[in-house]
């Protein structure tokens, strides 16, 4: 396609001379008909002076809007086109998106930026404006230099009308219009956000420049702005800020990590350095929070041992019943056995291996009842320990069981 377009635009460049609109139709068996017109401009950088604006269609494609001969391109190297237009000398139209050709000499122009509304403007909109106007100024520069051109727009309408009639190129606009209008919409709902994410991060006290970088980002996650019609289209509840007390980077210097709630309630890390100023809000809160929950673990752990107690009190004996339950409370906060302590229902214990030198029993094996009906079991917790816990025959029928029977 690109041959073609090159191809045509030499054509273009040896048949029009002055600033008079040509225009021509043709076509051939492999790449169907079409029609042009173009007009020469006369530029400022020797030797592109003799640039030409040129506007085509082949049938069922679609416009080819473009400039040859206005200089020599190469991508990243800074390009930028601006078009004035005589009858809006104040509004400068620069092109958003190209494409250049493989010898470097045609700028085709895709997109371009809209000063005085939401979203890009198509090339119908910059050629239905050829029509409005007396002349255009375009200025291409790059990196190595620039090269003002003025293109004489006497005779456009009729020109422009030969590629696209009127009709055609009215629903063209028409549509682009629309599109640019939904987009404006969305953008309206958008600006809504991100006053409410900026608000927030305003009101947890982010620094100046922590702020500042999360408002581009919010902005460019939103399509806002310069991003306009690039945001990733998720939907942004608010912010999230964490820390953590026992961070010296955090107790020392604000740093926190910034995360998105979305819509669903979920979160997505924002990545970047963050920091807080030294009297945030969230300081205050993880200390309220650490304090509530160090008062709720002191409450389980009362409420713990109170159930416990009342489940062993049967076996009397102190010593007898504080083994048992510290090795409950350990047992329940294993991760392969986790369980809640007030779900135990029951507790049996066995009694074996009577000692031969000191007619005491010191195995013992543990059931641990839930109410879900499951059972947890410590198969064998030696009670001989430091405090010399140990049961007798006596001690065991005082209590109430019997060696290898459960109680």
């Amino acid at each position: 396609m690109k041959k073609i377009l090159f191809t045509l635009a030499l054509l273009i460049s040896f048949t029009s001379f002055g600033q008079t609109w040509k225009y021509s139709e043709g076509g051939d068996a492999f790449d169907g008909k079409y029609k042009t017109s173009s007009v020469r401009g006369v530029g400022t950088k020797y030797p592109y002076t003799s640039p030409t604006l040129v506007i085509n269609k082949f049938e069922g494609r679609a416009i080819n809007f473009y400039i040859s001969d206005g200089g020599f391109f190469q991508e990243k190297t800074g390009i930028d086109v601006l078009w004035v237009f005589d009858n809006e000398p104040d509004t400068r139209y620069s092109t958003y998106d190209y494409s250049i050709s493989s010898d470097g000499k045609i700028l085709f122009f895709t997109e371009f930026n809209n000063p005085n509304g939401s979203g890009k403007l198509k090339p119908i909109d910059i050629i239905e404006k050829l029509t409005l106007a007396n002349k255009v100024t375009v200025r291409m520069e790059d990196d190595y230099g620039s090269n003002d051109i003025v293109f004489s727009l006497s005779g456009s309408t009729k020109a422009v009308n030969f590629v696209l009639p009127k009709e055609e190129r009215q629903q063209m606009i028409a549509s682009a219009v629309a599109e640019r209008n939904a987009l404006a919409d969305v953008e309206g709902k958008n600006q809504l956000i991100l006053d409410d994410l900026i608000k927030t991060a305003t009101e947890e006290k982010l620094s100046s420049s922590s702020l500042s970088i999360l408002k581009s980002t919010f902005e460019q996650n939103l399509g806002l702005r310069y991003y306009s019609g690039k945001g990733t289209g998720k939907n942004y509840k608010s912010i999230l800020l964490e820390g953590n007390l026992s961070d010296k980077m955090f107790e020392s210097y604000g740093y926190v990590d910034v995360f998105y709630i979305l819509d669903d309630g979920s979160k997505e890390k924002i990545y970047g350095s963050w920091t807080v100023e030294m009297d945030a809000p969230i300081f205050l809160r993880l200390k309220e929070e650490k304090a509530k929950e160090e008062l709720e673990l002191a409450n389980k752990l009362e409420n713990d041992n109170k159930h416990l107690e009342s489940l062993l009190s049967k076996y009397q004996r102190d010593d007898l019943k504080n083994h048992l339950r510290d090795e409950i409370l350990k047992k329940s906060k294993r991760y392969s056995d986790e369980f809640d302590i007030l779900d135990v229902k029951n507790v049996l214990i066995t009694l074996s291996a009577l000692s031969s030198y000191s007619k005491l029993f010191y195995d013992c094996k543990v059931d641990i009842y839930l109410n879900d009906g499951s059972i947890k079991t410590i198969d064998n917790t030696y009670i001989y320990t430091s405090k010399k816990v140990g049961v007798s025959k006596k001690d065991l029928k005082t209590l109430g069981g019997k060696g290898g029977v459960a109680f």
